[in-house]
């Protein structure tokens, strides 16, 4: 068996942003928001509503479900690779303030496209991927 490298994808830097939520469940209510105004900075245009109408409950279930095991707010890390069709996100803890293994909590992706109907408008449509939480960081019960 042989193994060859992907193609180098074409364009820039992905972009990125990480955002810190207040603790407890009030971090929810913001989570919609933040996708929202990333993709949104970052160019998305009409898939803006799509992509966040999918994303943003799969990272709330995230945040409520490790909001009450962890003793600080969390941070949302948010990666978008356009050229791949590819949105990153992650939830750390902010107990561990080194960003790695420790203080991982979940990661999500979200690969979306253009689909074409047959006699209809395209749609957008997006296929998301969650790693469930990992055994509980530094700071969390």
């Amino acid at each position: 068996m042989s193994t060859v490298p992907a193609p180098a994808t074409p364009g820039g830097p992905p972009h990125t942003g990480r955002w810190q939520l207040p603790g407890g469940r009030i971090a929810v209510g913001n989570v919609r928001g933040i996708i929202r105004g990333a993709l949104h900075s970052w160019g998305m245009g009409p898939a803006t509503g799509s992509i966040t109408d999918r994303v943003a409950p799969l990272i709330q279930d995230l945040v409520v479900r490790t909001a009450a095991r962890c003793r600080g707010p969390l941070v949302l890390r948010l990666e978008l690779h356009q050229p791949a069709r590819l949105l990153l996100g992650e939830i750390h803890d902010t107990a561990d303030d080194r960003p790695g293994p420790g203080s991982h909590i979940a990661a999500i992706a979200v690969t979306y496209g253009r689909r074409g109907a047959r006699g209809g408008p395209a749609g957008w449509y997006t296929h998301a991927f969650v790693w469930p939480t990992l055994p509980a960081p530094l700071g969390c019960a």
